[in-house]
């Protein structure tokens, strides 16, 4: 199934530009994208995956022509 992917510019994913088109196998979830684009480090717990414009949780399965936004909240003070 092909799925858009989107981030912002602080959230760097290596191979892969935001808005790119990507095959995935069919009931592939948000975290498979995670894991094959790498994203793994501590931070992964804050991410929040917006599929085709709702948060959705990480186990969320995606279908052919979802848009996935990979949001990494960004705090301090």
């Amino acid at each position: 199934m092909r799925i858009t992917i989107e981030y912002i510019g602080f959230l760097k994913i290596e191979g892969v530009k935001s808005g790119s088109v990507v095959e995935f196998p069919e009931g592939a979830s948000a975290a498979d994208i995670l894991d094959r684009f790498k994203l793994t480090g501590s931070y992964r717990k804050f991410i929040i995956p917006i599929v085709n414009g709702e948060r959705s949780p990480q186990d969320r399965a995606l279908k052919d022509g979802d848009r996935v936004f990979i949001y990494l909240p960004v705090g301090g003070g």
